[in-house]
């Protein structure tokens, strides 16, 4: 009797045993994936957070997506000898950053932090003042250790529907995606280039004109800061304190700065004496030179130009405040890969396809085209008449001349090339460009990255429509 016990006993343990690990299996399958996201590749961000040496980051930055395409840590290193790292996450609230600065902690010794204060201020009707897709965002993909446990059940007393089992069995969030499901929530150990840092490169330019640089004047009214971040705000001060750390907070360039909002951090950031750089300050504005519709890709996000003049920027002040540079072979090893990622941007600023053409390094990049007149045609040098298709990979060129024509690409990658006189279509994926005109449309995929980096069209004279 007590030997069928013990067999019942350990047949149970080993179906738990099993039904948890099929548990977080289908958790880590269900969970969304944020790899291939041009702009947010925020688990590309903590993953490559982790690969870092240890103690080998002498800054962190932290804040909303404005932050995450503000600074660039190669460019503070290129420029300044600055190892540093981006933090930043879509909405960040400060909640999230105290807790990501925490679990930094664990791994780096950084000798300042630069906190972007945008979400100082009322965002969303929510306690931890950004929605919730946001906060998941940035808190799964954090390790398990008594900071995520912490940070989780903060959460929860901050909105109860936030449950630490959700947490710790993912599924029991992301069940009902099962419908959205794709080949890249299978392939969750993909390694992917975690040689940014955590920066985003935006590549487009604003239309919006309505920028107005601030002049601090006397007498302001400060803005109301949202009770929890300013709590929040202030435990990241006692935190960088007791770790010896310097914070310098920053607004970055936005429309939508106001004087009060610049009073309400100025006031703050003396009453606790830490520094503050307001990158909207018409003198800050002056110094760096910024062009707000060239350096922004939209009213609140940098583009890669204006990035390169906020890092340089806080660059200078963080040598003048004592961070100390030095060589390391982690950023000296990732300067090609982001130089590659910066001449991607810039793509589309090419007004030319010749020029165009010869940007294009067939080795990095699956090229794809279609097609219709002589005149196109000839723009590729090539003697395929009227409306046809192209396909080069590794140097190699196929041309199609049937209207419609589908293959896979390394058996993941379906692939559907359409041409016709006016129209032209390419299908990476279920992503569809195409061309509505006579002319010759490029699309170019990152064979690195995975996934679609330009969509370009050009006329029959070679010149862009924009």
């Amino acid at each position: 009797m007590m030997k069928e016990k013990k067999s019942v006993l350990r047949h149970a343990c080993i179906l738990l045993v099993t039904l948890i690990l099929m548990a977080v299996l289908a958790g880590e399958i269900f969970k969304p994936k944020f790899r291939n996201d041009n702009y947010w590749p925020l688990d590309v961000t903590y993953q490559s957070f982790y690969e870092m040496e240890k103690d080998s980051v002498d800054v962190i930055f932290l804040g909303s997506s404005h932050a995450i395409s503000a600074f660039s840590p190669q460019e503070l290193y290129d420029e300044c000898g600055i190892r540093s790292f981006n933090l930043g996450s879509e909405e960040q609230s400060l909640v999230v950053s105290y807790y990501w600065l925490k679990e930094a902690l664990r791994f780096q010794k950084p000798q300042a932090v630069v906190l972007d204060t945008v979400v100082c201020f009322p965002f969303m009707e929510t306690p931890y003042n950004c929605n919730e897709a946001s906060i998941r965002k940035s808190i799964d993909p954090m390790k398990w250790s008594s900071v995520k446990f912490e940070a989780v059940r903060t959460i929860g007393s901050l909105d109860p529907k936030e449950t630490l089992a959700s947490y710790l069995f993912p599924i029991i969030r992301y069940h009902a995606r099962w419908n959205d499901l794709s080949l890249s929530d299978i392939r969750f150990f993909t390694k992917e280039n975690t040689s940014l840092k955590g920066y985003a490169v935006l590549s487009e330019d604003t239309s919006d004109t309505g920028f107005e640089p601030l002049t601090p004047k006397t007498g302001v009214t400060p803005a109301g800061m949202q009770n929890v971040m300013r709590t929040y705000l202030e435990r990241l001060v006692q935190l960088c304190s007791e770790n010896g750390i310097q914070l310098i907070l920053v607004n970055t360039p936005y429309v939508e700065t106001t004087a009060e909002v610049h009073q309400a951090v100025s006031d703050f950031a003396e009453e606790h004496a830490v520094r503050y750089v307001d990158f909207n300050e018409a003198s800050v504005i002056e110094a760096m030179n910024f062009d707000f519709p060239h350096d922004m890709a939209d009213a609140g996000h940098a583009n890669n130009f204006g990035a390169e003049k906020l890092t340089d920027y806080i660059g200078r002040i963080l040598l003048e405040s004592g961070v100390q540079g030095r060589e390391d072979a982690q950023y000296e090893n990732s300067r090609a890969y982001c130089e590659r990622q910066l001449k991607n941007a810039n793509l589309y600023r090419i007004q030319s396809f010749s020029e165009y053409y010869s940007a294009i390094d067939p080795d990095d990049y699956l090229i794809f085209m279609t097609w219709s007149g002589n005149e196109a045609s000839a723009l590729l040098g090539i003697e395929e008449r009227g409306p046809a298709a192209l396909m080069m990979e590794d140097g190699n060129t196929q041309i199609f001349r049937e209207p419609h024509r589908e293959f896979r690409f390394g058996n993941l990658m379906h692939i559907a090339l359409e041409s016709d006189v006016t129209n032209g279509r390419i299908r990476v994926y279920d992503l569809t460009y195409e061309r509505n005109t006579e002319g010759l449309q490029v699309v170019l995929l990152d064979k690195e990255k995975g996934y679609v980096i330009d969509h370009s069209v050009f006329d029959a004279s070679g010149n862009r429509i924009q």
